[in-house]
């Protein structure tokens, strides 16, 4: 069998609370009473259950939008007289005056094309026939789940006024129930018997949990009140169960808030200590900073003293580069003047030589002369 979850909206058997699927199961267990021979249509079936609670009709046929859904239902309920198939609830795969009894129990609030639903219904029942359609109350919905904020899955939902006003512009005879979820006296007998319902008139019909209608082409013949003792979901016992459940989770709360407490304590106490710590840190490193500073200010000041050196050694540097290039200067200029000397000592010393030759010479002449 093909595993449904629980999306949260969908009733799947056995995975929702036993209140809540008895608040459903209670509209077919309600129908039931006009389905003996009929040829019934659960125009919105969902996983299919309802079928179960129909055993007297002649036929029943359950359609669904979800081809999941209408799966599970196939294989959970289905049979030689429960069909089940995919199919829009606006656009019914029927043929007119098909079906005796119309079922759709909390799924015109999902439609868009709502009115259609209506409109199909009428087409598809024979001319007696009857179709059950349900919804719950926009004003007590809407205060039920304020803090959950709206059901992403409705699409339209209806008041008390704007219900009857939707069903009475399609069909000539409806007739209104309120359904609720109450607290009553029950007296029941150990073995099965036929009882008698005290029921007044429900003084407020609008502030009901739910509506539930039925819609002819024809006067309705049974519209007294009716009410379901289910097994299961006893709200009294579910009420006293729920409460001693909170009363336990009260005390794990007390319980988890006394340990919270004292962990907060031991958290404080090393808070504490941590401070103490860190503040005498703090103390050991703003020492050190201010040490650190002090030196770095000496640096700072021995690094200007040898900016200092170093400007003054660049200007003595530049001086003696000047003196330098004067020196330069002078000793080319002494060079120039000694070059000139020695140029001048060549010359006499070359004029000297040819003098020297020529007294040689006439030396030599005047003792020739002398001679002879």
């Amino acid at each position: 069998m093909s595993e449904l979850g629980f999306t949260g909206e969908r009733v799947v058997p056995g995975l929702v609370d036993e209140n809540l699927f008895n608040e459903h199961l209670a509209r077919y267990r309600f129908a039931a009473r006009y389905a003996g021979g009929a040829r019934v249509l659960d125009a919105g079936a969902g996983t299919g259950y309802g079928a179960r609670e129909l055993p007297n009709a002649a036929s029943y046929v359950g359609v669904d939008i979800s081809s999941e859904a209408v799966t599970h239902a196939r294989q959970a309920f289905g049979g030689p007289q429960a069909q089940f198939l995919s199919a829009a609830c606006e656009a019914l795969p029927f043929a007119d005056a098909s079906f005796d009894l119309v079922l759709a129990f909390e799924v015109i609030e999902h439609l868009e094309r709502w009115p259609q639903l209506l409109s199909e219904s009428k087409r598809v029942l024979r001319p007696g026939g009857v179709l059950f359609v349900s919804t719950p109350n926009k004003a007590w919905y809407t205060a039920s789940r304020a803090d959950a904020g709206p059901n992403p899955w409705h699409v339209h939902e209806f008041d008390y006024a704007e219900f009857a006003t939707a069903l009475g512009s399609v069909f000539p005879h409806v007739h209104l129930w309120t359904q609720n979820h109450t607290e009553s006296i029950a007296f029941v007998p150990a073995s099965c018997a036929p009882g008698t319902l005290d029921a007044p008139a429900d003084a407020a019909p609008e502030t009901a949990h739910f509506f539930l209608a039925a819609c002819s082409r024809a006067p309705i013949a049974d519209t007294t009140a009716w009410a379901w003792l289910p097994a299961s979901g006893n709200t009294l016992r579910e009420r006293l169960e729920h409460i001693s459940l909170l009363e336990s989770e009260l005390k794990k709360k007390d319980d988890w808030l006394g340990d919270l407490h004292r962990e907060l304590e031991v958290a404080n106490s090393l808070i504490a200590n941590l401070q103490q710590e860190l503040n005498s840190t703090h103390a050991g490193y703003q020492e050190k900073i201010t040490g650190l500073e002090a030196e770095a200010a000496a640096r700072l000041d021995w690094v200007h003293d040898l900016e200092d050196q170093i400007a003054r050694g660049r200007a003595e540097i530049g001086r003696l580069g000047a003196e330098i290039v004067d020196k330069d200067a002078t000793i080319t200029e002494r060079t120039e003047w000694a070059q000139s000397l020695d140029r001048e000592v060549e010359q006499l010393r070359a004029q000297f030589q040819s003098l020297n030759s020529e007294f040689t010479v006439r030396a030599a002449r005047r003792l020739r002369l002398i001679s002879k």
